[in-house]
């Protein structure tokens, strides 16, 4: 099952295209989502037919995408910023956008700070 948790592994997992779109596990598409999904590739670019042709993920440049997974009722094609799950029994495509990637991660100052104001804070509680 595809849940939250699944979701943010495959993100931290495959955060790196691959060094080349040779690597990726292609044949996963044309095993489950051919037929269901109007698959085609070319040499620069995958195209998903099941997908409005004026959505921006109905033509994906292989070079963005960082893996393709299969689970038991869907195959994922993680790229950067979302995730792109194709139903292997039908047409129907959900797409995940991953939100999280407008926050800068705290800085290693910030960080010490809230661990800081954390700890002091809970010896505060521990003596009032």
């Amino acid at each position: 099952m595809v849940n939250k948790k699944v979701i943010d592994t495959l993100y931290r997992q495959f955060s790196r295209p691959p060094k080349s779109s040779d690597e990726l596990n292609l044949s996963l598409l044309f095993d489950y989502a051919v037929e269901n999904h109007g698959i085609f590739l070319d040499e620069e670019y995958l195209y998903i037919g099941s997908v409005d042709p004026k959505s921006p993920f109905a033509m994906i440049p292989l070079r963005r995408i960082h893996e393709i997974v299969e689970f038991e009722k869907v195959i994922a094609i993680i790229l950067p910023a979302a995730i792109i799950f194709l139903n292997k029994e039908n047409s129907d495509v959900n797409v995940h956008l991953r939100m999280d990637m407008d926050e800068p991660a705290p800085s290693l100052w910030e960080r010490f700070k809230s661990l800081l104001s954390t700890r002091k804070a809970t010896v505060c509680e521990q003596h009032g």
